[in-house]
């Protein structure tokens, strides 16, 4: 089943011929275009549910993350075909950036690898969601950087990570810099207050391109958390260096590191902007993110722990 986004920046109608035309010939293969994200993520559920070996995202990011929530926890197998601005899963995976070569690699039917998420329990108020986060996840900057972000979606896919970039620079120096630590943090016997709160579960993660963000010089395992109290004007020409250059961030002013994490508590007042795989998912006032391994299988992971 080939879960289709014909707006993603690198779809044409000739790729997505040629990748049906690649799985086609080895697999019984479906296409199905979905109008909204949510729809994308029903389409997932059904076809896993209904038995689909594999449930193939073609798209960037956003395409693969929401594919992936109706995976997540199944025996259907998730592929991959990056058609978007900087397919960071597509390269974390391993996952060739040419589209016919991806759709080759699944058509292969090479053996998966199983792939850890970490899995976000999110209320606000009244209302619980869940949401599995493939590669990033955090509160605070990184989730209002990908709120303002998307409110330009001509300038997110013609210009993607300078798009990112300038965002992440302009919101760090207007508003959110008068925020102050409202984000109480627990993990084990570590607690913080903070106004930004980072996990990475991958070596390297990124919004920029092929330019990396690492939280810690060592690999997480399984989670990594940085805690930032506030992010004054002061300190983002050099968290926007550091970051740039592939640094570790735990040297920014007022930061905490917390390594080696299964499961850390958020709970925010007033509430706090929340983001998984660089999706938006809104205010929130509590948060449990949990490492869950082996939590669905991938083509392609041969990169990724």
């Amino acid at each position: 089943m080939v879960i289709a986004n014909p707006v993603a920046s690198q779809f044409t109608g000739g790729s997505h011929r040629d990748v049906m035309s690649i799985l086609s010939a080895h697999h019984d293969t479906e296409a199905l275009w979905p109008s909204t994200a949510a729809e994308a993520e029903v389409m997932a559920e059904k076809a896993a549910r209904d038995g689909a070996e594999v449930v193939v995202a073609m798209g960037g990011d956003g395409m693969v993350h929401h594919v992936a929530q109706g995976v997540v926890g199944t025996s259907s197998v998730l592929g991959i075909i990056p058609a978007g601005t900087t397919n960071v899963i597509a390269r974390l995976l391993g996952v060739p950036g040419r589209q016919s070569k991806a759709a080759r690699l699944i058509a292969r039917d090479p053996e998966p690898r199983p792939l850890g998420v970490a899995t976000m329990r999110l209320t606000r108020g009244t209302t619980e969601t869940t949401h599995h986060a493939m590669f990033a996840c955090g509160v605070g900057l990184d989730a209002r950087v990908v709120a303002v972000a998307d409110q330009d979606p001509y300038r997110k896919y013609r210009f993607g990570s300078i798009h990112y970039f300038r965002t992440a620079v302009g919101v760090a120096l207007g508003k959110f810099s008068t925020v102050g630590p409202h984000v109480t943090v627990t993990s084990d016997d570590q607690s913080a207050e903070a106004s930004t709160v980072l996990v990475q579960f991958r070596q390297v993660y990124t919004y920029f391109g092929k330019l990396p963000i690492r939280l810690s010089e060592r690999p997480p395992h399984p989670m990594t958390v940085l805690t930032v109290d506030r992010v004054r004007r002061s300190r983002v020409p050099q968290i926007a260096f550091d970051a740039l250059l592939g640094r570790d961030l735990t040297r920014i002013k007022g930061a905490e590191v917390w390594e080696g994490a299964s499961r850390v508590e958020l709970v925010a007042d007033p509430p706090v902007s929340a983001q998984a795989d660089g999706e938006a998912l809104g205010q929130i006032d509590r948060a449990i993110i949990e490492w869950v391994p082996d939590a669905v299988q991938v083509i392609g992971a041969d990169r990724a722990p």
